[in-house]
């Protein structure tokens, strides 16, 4: 029986590409909603223009890339990792287009701040909109963007948060949890909140974040443990 590599090999090999992509699709469903929610979080942070792009582009993109780049590729925890990496660098260069440039400082750099940053409680009570991030009308993009947002998740993505966090899907049920979780995922430190994503809408593990970010997979573990902390104040 071969693997799902092994038969990505085997289509890439038979240059068969529409047979290669099918089977990406397969082998990592949760790329998709990712991009999706990453997509999102950038229109809503402004660094985006709204609904200007699409995640089937993103996924196409990357598809594209792991096609040509595939003999460099050695096993799937390095395909898996590649193709988050892939996503990552096409959302920035959507940013860069936009006059959004990136830090130049590297993850592990900005990870040594934003770990200090952690320690400082955030607000329940956040002077902001509900934003509901599947649900956004023009009134959100109007706001004044010094007050504090909060930002409310679709359900599928609240249940990916309780998995990664260890919550209880039950918890999102209550309004004034929900709107704790978006206080404090508004506030996030950017580098904080990309590793969140990372680990519960795309599922990843922390060893793969750590890969996918080229941090210690312990600054990862690290961060997690800090906003369950902010979550409990």
């Amino acid at each position: 029986m071969q693997t799902t590599f092994e038969k990505l090999k085997q289509h890439k090999a038979d240059q068969n590409r529409a047979d290669f992509n099918e089977l990406l699709t397969k082998f990592l469903p949760k790329l998709e909603r990712y991009v999706r929610h990453r997509i999102r979080v950038m229109e809503l942070e402004k660094k985006l223009p709204r609904n200007y792009y699409a995640p089937a582009d993103v996924i196409a993109d990357v598809y594209l890339k792991i096609y040509e780049k595939f003999d460099e590729i050695h096993d799937e925890r390095q395909l898996r990792t590649e193709m988050f990496k892939l996503a990552d660098e096409i959302i920035q260069d959507y940013v860069n287009q936009h006059k959004y440039p990136p830090k130049s400082v590297p993850y592990h750099d900005l990870l040594k701040e934003e770990l200090k940053m952690l320690e400082e409680e955030f607000t329940a009570d956040a002077d902001g909109e509900l934003v509901l991030i599947e649900e956004l009308d023009d009134i959100e993009y109007k706001q004044d963007e010094f007050k504090r947002k909060i930002y409310l998740f679709d359900r599928e993505a609240e249940r990916a948060f309780a998995a990664a966090l260890g919550l209880s899907e039950e918890d999102f049920k209550d309004e004034k949890f929900r709107a704790i979780f978006g206080n404090m995922y508004a506030n996030l430190p950017d580098t904080a909140r990309h590793i969140l994503d990372l680990l519960s809408q795309g599922g990843l593990t922390p060893e793969e974040v750590a890969a996918v970010m080229d941090v210690k997979k312990s600054d990862v573990i690290a961060v997690i443990e800090r906003i369950r902390k902010l979550l409990k104040r």
